[in-house]
């Protein structure tokens, strides 16, 4: 079995760095009050690919000296993933628990606004019982973190695949891309 050589402490800094991006995006969306559309969480969901993409990309570049094979790419994928969504989610502890304590309520209406169209008053009324019973900051906390990592990992297997060998373009060296050098002489 092939050991596969990682450097650590880059990476981890790569999955911050992609967390706290992750952050200030859901801070954003918060604040522009379109936090709970459908809208926001696929435009999470596209920076976490994102995220992913990029970490992995400066990670093999800078790094791995461009040694990056799919497997390097997966775990690399995965431990921002992992990351992304630790930060995310120490960020909804301390700001649902300090400076947005209405957030939980805000969540739960947003989901009944959703949901209760079409109910009678008896079935709508029992809804918002369900949902701000469900609505706790440890379910939020699981919830989020659990989605994250199951995402981030489909995602990087999907973005490792950009990784291998066999898709990649070779590199010119700086030989081949000299002014006055015909690409066949050689």
């Amino acid at each position: 079995m092939t050991t596969i050589r990682m450097e650590w402490a880059p990476l981890v800094k790569v999955g911050l760095v992609a967390g706290l991006v992750q952050v200030v995006t859901g801070i954003v969306l918060y604040l522009a009050g379109v936090y709970f559309e459908p809208a926001s969480l696929q435009l999470i969901m596209l920076l976490t690919v994102a995220s992913i993409a990029a970490g992995n990309w400066w990670y093999g570049t800078h790094v791995l000296d461009g040694q990056t094979t799919y497997w390097r790419a997966l775990l690399a994928g995965m431990v921002i993933s992992v990351l992304i969504a630790a930060v995310y989610v120490t960020y909804n502890v301390i700001s649902v628990s300090f400076i947005y304590p209405h957030f939980l309520e805000d969540m739960v209406r947003a989901e009944f606004d959703r949901a209760s169209a079409g109910l009678d008053a008896a079935r709508a009324a029992q809804l918002l019982d369900s949902l701000r019973a469900e609505a706790t900051l440890r379910n939020l906390a699981v919830a989020n973190f659990v989605s994250a990592c199951r995402f981030g990992t489909l995602a990087s297997i999907v973005v490792a695949f950009g990784f291998m060998a066999r898709w990649r373009r070779p590199r010119l060296s700086a030989r081949d891309t000299a002014p006055g050098v015909a690409r066949d002489a050689h």
